[in-house]
């Protein structure tokens, strides 16, 4: 079994450290965990980046947006249902 990848997740902008699957009524749903606002899901209207931690700061820093890329809600819970990348927090 390969290990999933770890990538570093914002939503609208905010880096969030938490991100788990939950079954909603009809399909998975992807919900955050904010030390503020607590627990919501987030919606197709939600802003959703992803950041590979696979490549090294100074890799990052050069690529376009800081290796920072926009991805779908849907291709996202895909993504982690399937236990291809890992949300973890970066420093």
């Amino acid at each position: 079994m390969i290990a999933a990848r770890k990538v570093a997740l914002r939503v609208n902008g905010m880096q969030v450290t938490k991100a788990t699957l939950r079954r909603g009524e009809t399909e998975m749903q992807l919900v955050i965990a904010d030390p503020l606002v607590g627990d919501f899901p987030a919606d197709r209207s939600s802003f959703l980046e992803l950041l590979e931690l696979v490549h090294p700061p100074g890799i990052r820093s050069r690529l376009p947006n800081g290796g920072w890329r926009k991805v779908s809600l849907r291709i996202l819970i895909a993504l982690l249902s399937g236990g291809i990348v890992r949300v973890v927090g970066h420093g």
